[in-house]
């Protein structure tokens, strides 16, 4: 007999990976399909193609009609969506418990016969398109985002942008996104994750009448995710007609998601930028106006990964003057005592976020479903807890250590035209 809070992990023939989490007061559930591809998995001149799936998952399969996804789940009340990022694309979606079946059967039948056409492809790419120039192209600081990326990692796996190149999206050829779909969007290349008011037995065998017949794909390469270390800091000065701001943009190489340093990097970007209280937007925001709006703190993939600084300043002399503070904050964070009420209320907001994060079924699908894709690990979030809360000064102090002593960092600097 499964306990209220056990996960139960089941993996089809097929290699599709099943996780359960029955549990939960509202008669809800939370389902979540993760397929193990992001734009990591793209190579030049198909940059985009991650995200232009995401789009034509939506435009009908075999059963459903052109958007019909949407339509069917919220007539029952409930919610779907899909997004990507650099590591994988998921697929959500939140019913009332009794219509589970109907979100497994709309997930199985896109996974089976989804309507990759040339008509579907022209539509999204446009689509895709359009969404680009909105978010990247006629957007302040767009241009500045891709930069970044560029100038941040040498491998072709994280320096592009996720959305893509206009070039390579105009460029396109069907016959590329058919082979892009036959490789990645596959039942052993995918993890199932589902949460909320059900009964165990029955979703596996719902699991297994919807999936269990979905043939598995071919082959699929492993992306090249190494990244040198940096031996030389990266300037640039970027001139943007939209910015009305100076904006800086400061980053160091730091370790990714796997890395032993994680849980460190996590409390570091807490005490620099988790809330009003943080140590940057106090020293740089409230006390010495050198900056408008900060943001920034660690990124972290299967790969390398970044830690840093965004601030929009209230002018061009401010530039010099919030990246002076930024690493005086650093110096400070590696040679002065830091006081133990800090550090608990960094693992308390750390904590909260976790457990405020999870009160939803489709919340608690999404995080099991990383969990087990990222870690396998379908219950990889209290060992998250346990290593942020086991964080000591002497780990982050040796860390910054670290980082000031390479000290080869990027600067983008972004100046209003």
């Amino acid at each position: 007999m499964m306990a209220d809070t056990d996960t139960l992990i089941h993996c089809l023939d097929n290699g599709l990976r099943v996780a359960l989490r029955p549990g939960g007061t509202a008669p809800e559930v939370g389902i979540a399909l993760y397929y193990d591809v992001g734009s990591r998995n793209e190579t030049p001149g198909n940059s985009g193609f991650a995200h232009l799936f995401e789009h034509m998952m939506f435009q009908g399969s075999a059963n459903v009609g052109k958007t019909e996804h949407f339509r069917l789940v919220s007539e029952w009340g409930g919610q779907a969506n899909g997004t990507t990022s650099q590591e994988r694309t998921n697929y959500f979606q939140s019913l009332p418990s009794h219509q589970l079946p109907l979100g497994l059967w709309l997930e199985a039948d896109r996974m089976r016969s989804l309507s990759v056409t040339e008509e579907n492809f022209e539509n999204q790419r446009q689509t895709v398109m359009e969404e680009r120039r909105e978010r990247i192209d006629n957007s302040p600081y767009g241009a500045a985002s891709v930069r970044l990326g560029e100038m941040s990692f040498s491998s072709y796996a994280y320096s592009h942008p996720v959305i893509g190149y206009w070039h390579d999206l105009k460029a396109a050829k069907f016959e590329q996104v058919q082979t892009f779909h036959h490789q990645w969007y596959r039942p052993d290349n995918a993890v199932l994750a589902i949460a909320g008011q059900f009964n165990p037995s029955e979703v596996l065998n719902y699991c297994e009448q919807f999936f269990a017949d979905i043939p598995s794909g071919p082959h699929r390469p492993e992306p090249n995710v190494f990244e040198p270390l940096r031996t030389e800091s990266k300037t640039e000065l970027l001139s943007d007609p939209l910015a009305r701001l100076p904006a800086l943009f400061l980053n160091h190489q730091a370790g990714g998601y796997l890395s032993d340093d994680f849980a460190v990097w996590e409390v570091i970007e807490s005490l620099f930028f988790a809330g009003p209280s943080s140590r940057l937007y106090r020293r740089i925001v409230v006390e010495q106006s050198a900056a408008v709006q900060i943001g920034g703190g660690y990124d972290s993939f299967r790969g390398p990964g970044v830690f840093g600084i965004h601030a929009f300043v209230p002018d061009v002399a401010s530039l010099d003057r919030a990246k002076s503070l930024y690493f005086s904050e650093l110096h400070r964070l590696a040679t002065e005592p830091i006081p133990e009420r800090e550090l608990r209320k960094v693992s308390n907001q750390l904590r909260a976020a976790v457990v405020f994060g999870q009160q939803r079924a489709l919340s608690r699908a999404l995080t099991l479903g990383r969990n087990l894709l990222f870690h396998n690990d379908a219950d990889y979030t209290q060992n998250y807890l346990d290593r942020v809360a086991a964080v000591t000064e002497e780990q982050i102090q040796a860390l910054v250590r670290r980082m000031l002593e390479s000290n080869h960092i990027v600067d983008l600097r972004v100046i209003p035209r």
